[in-house]
């Protein structure tokens, strides 16, 4: 891999490279990430796919992230993409290495400045003027809605030969109950502990933006309750935080809805992890991500789904 790389960042630079140290930095199963330090000071991170793991793009990823970035967006500077895999064996990409503070993998706690400071980046990532840099696609208002639903759905399909009742009374009901949103932004998907830079007290980027999309910003709110930082705070809590730091009010229906499109969007991904243990990665992660977490979800989407 560092021969590889080598060569590559050279042709990207345009001028001879020297490698003085490349380590793997995070464990995280849809990307590898990797620390890439040059010899001349350079620190990037090599951002490498896993076999198509919750049937994500890096390339998507990739321009999300550049348009984040020329947007003033909290986000890390992507520099080059290779999104053919013959140089590493998969697609990555790269970008700038920030510094921050160190956490543990699973420290899902945060300082009252730091969690308030995720909230008014958060928000603000949400109000980002971003018509003049990202194409809609069709995201306009509740469409913006319908077309994620159908996207995941689309993941599932394509990663089983046939998939879960569920998982199609789950879309017959998001799209039957799709709420009108007030603001179509850029939502990050994935937003909180763990998926950001940060000092202690301010957030210096947000992470992991294989999930991000132009839609309605309720998803993200949900998902921060909801998932990510489940472990954080109460559900309350967020939401008065919400309110206080940024004007931010979800409604009862509007978190119910969203955290069923979230357990629905995590079952319809977690069913890739299938088809990858079976062929380029049979890791035991793999597995129980395709089984057990899989149906976890589509449980939780479903008593959700029951009890409205």
């Amino acid at each position: 891999m560092r021969e590889a790389l080598t060569s590559w960042l050279a042709e990207q630079l345009g001028s001879a490279v020297e490698i003085a140290d490349l380590g793997r930095i995070a464990t995280g199963n849809s990307r590898a990430m990797w620390r890439l330090n040059l010899v001349d000071g350079s620190r990037f991170v090599v951002r490498v796919e896993q076999g198509g793991v919750f049937g994500t793009s890096g390339a998507e990823e990739f321009r999300l992230m550049q348009a984040a970035h020329r947007l003033g967006c909290p986000v890390a500077r992507v520099r080059w993409t290779e999104p053919t895999g013959a140089v590493v064996g998969q697609p990555f990409f790269v970008m700038d290495y920030l510094d921050g503070a160190a956490t543990g993998r699973d420290d899902r706690s945060l300082s009252p400045a730091l969690a308030t400071d995720l909230v008014v980046q958060l928000d603000r990532l949400h109000h980002t003027d971003w018509a003049a840099h990202l194409d809609a696609g069709g995201a306009d208002g509740v469409a913006a809605t319908h077309l994620q639903v159908d996207r995941w759905h689309e993941v599932a399909r394509d990663a089983v030969d046939e998939t879960s009742p569920l998982i199609e009374e789950a879309a017959a009901w998001l799209h039957r109950h799709a709420p009108q949103p007030r603001l179509v932004g850029i939502v990050h998907g994935d937003p909180g502990p763990g998926n950001m830079v940060h000092d202690g007290e301010r957030v210096i980027a947000f992470t992991d933006w294989e999930f991000a999309h132009l839609g309605d910003p309720a998803e993200d709110w949900a998902y921060l309750i909801g998932m990510r930082g489940a472990k954080t705070m109460s559900p309350a809590e967020w939401r008065t935080l919400f309110r206080t730091a940024a004007g931010v009010e979800l409604s009862d229906d509007e978190f119910r809805y969203w955290a069923v499109f979230n357990f629905f969007k995590g079952a319809c991904a977690n069913l890739t992890c299938r088809r990858v243990f079976l062929t380029n990665n049979p890791a035991p992660n793999m597995a129980m991500i395709g089984t057990a977490l899989h149906q976890t979800y589509l449980r939780n989407a479903a008593e959700l789904i029951g009890a409205t």
